[in-house]
């Protein structure tokens, strides 16, 4: 059982290391649960022949709800149709949004991990009143040509693009001693301006963290919808100045410090 589990773990390794479309990396699991499913069959098998009916029956059942979820996961991952006696359907009814990737904006994520939002926020940005058909026709671009991923929606409810995804291609510029304007473009070559920014003094600036990507195309419940793509620029805040803290002795140099 030992040397079952260390092979399904090795795969399941191998498989997260492969960048590839969430498709074919279920339809991997799928094949791989067949090993587990087999092996619970042997001992199903086994208990019948020493007559532990009890053991049966549990394992039995156990058995079959692997069966069952093989069988989904074939006709999902593999032959592209639903199954009416698909039951989970019933967890995206009672689940929150959030577990099927449905995007929250209370939470900034990046690529790589949670931002820290003690020390960041996101900057008020006045975009001009066409940026959004600049940005859809730039992530048409970046998505054809590979530089941003997205999900495969005929498997999956969500966002066509991850939640926050980092925009590849762009620059704050300032341009005056109040003023930043912020440009995007497909490559670093091709930029254009799509919003501008103001500070409250010329000794304030604006730090990027990351220009991330909100909304597009997604699915809910069975059903395509399309929002507007948007923009969200994450700056370093501001942090107050720390006052100076006492200095703290310990005994013995308090009572040298009070002969003083």
């Amino acid at each position: 059982m030992t040397f079952l589990l260390d092979i399904i773990n090795s795969v399941h390794k191998f498989l997260g290391y492969l960048d590839i479309s969430p498709k074919y990396l279920n339809r991997g699991y799928t094949i791989l649960s067949v090993i587990p499913t087999l092996y619970l069959l042997r001992i199903v098998y086994g208990l019948w022949q020493n007559q532990n009916y009890l053991q049966f029956f549990l394992y039995g059942i156990a058995f079959l709800i692997l069966v069952y979820f093989i069988i989904l996961n074939v006709f999902y991952y593999f032959l592209d149709k639903n199954v009416k006696a698909d039951v989970t359907q019933l967890f995206v009814k009672y689940l929150p949004d959030e577990v099927f990737n449905i995007q929250d904006e209370e939470n900034t994520m990046a690529n790589n991990g949670t931002i820290d939002k003690v020390n960041t926020q996101e900057a008020v940005v006045s975009y001009d009143e066409d940026y959004q058909l600049k940005l859809a026709e730039n992530m048409r671009y970046l998505i054809g040509n590979g530089e941003i991923k997205v999900n495969d929606l005929g498997r999956m409810d969500g966002f066509l693009v991850d939640r926050n995804t980092l925009y590849p291609y762009y620059y704050v510029k300032k341009v005056s001693d109040k003023e930043y304007i912020l440009n995007i473009g497909r490559s670093y070559s091709e930029m254009e301006p799509v919003g501008r920014m103001t500070v409250a003094s010329a000794e304030d600036t604006i730090e990027p963290v990351g220009l991330f990507i909100v909304g597009g195309d997604f699915v809910k419940d069975g059903l395509r919808y399309h929002e507007p793509y948007r923009l969200k620029l994450i700056v370093k805040k501001e942090q107050p100045e720390e006052a100076e803290e006492p200095m703290i002795y310990s005994r013995s140099q308090r009572r040298k410090h009070s002969r003083n």
